[in-house]
């Protein structure tokens, strides 16, 4: 599905083609973190060697920076979540007509959940965009 992107997800993309060389996919912003999606053949690429290209982006935008890889299909979605809400984790997943529903443990929930709902909503924003999931419950 593709989104419209605002300046500041276009200006964070440039800037990490021009510190990387790679063109990334997507980008988005979860949990004040600036996530980029690259294809899965090129993210050791993206890192650079020894994380030379995350430190200098970090450093460039100082901010914390994700590098994950581009989910190939709605198969990756255990995957994918689990690389954008790390280091917090979920015990399992459920897709029931375009509703998602993440079972975790309460000090986990409260964590996903945010405060006035701010973390589900842009991993809501998040799943809309990349797998076309109307609704996300967390239990």
């Amino acid at each position: 599905m593709k989104a419209k992107l605002d300046i500041r997800t276009i200006q964070y993309m440039n800037l990490f083609e021009k510190t990387t060389g790679i063109k990334a996919k997507d980008c988005f912003n979860y949990n004040a973190i600036i996530i980029f999606m690259v294809p899965r053949v090129l993210i050791s690429r993206a890192f650079g060697e020894r994380h030379s290209n995350l430190n200098r982006l970090r450093m460039k935008m100082n901010r914390n920076v994700k590098i994950i890889s581009n989910p190939s299909g709605i198969y990756d979605l255990e995957y994918f979540i689990s690389a954008v809400i790390s280091p917090n984790r979920f015990k399992k997943i459920s897709l029931e007509n375009d509703e998602l529903t993440i079972f975790s443990l309460p000090r986990t929930k409260s964590v996903l959940i945010g405060r006035d709902k701010m973390r589900l909503k842009e991993l809501s924003d998040i799943l809309k965009r990349v797998f076309g999931i109307k609704r996300v419950v967390i239990r």
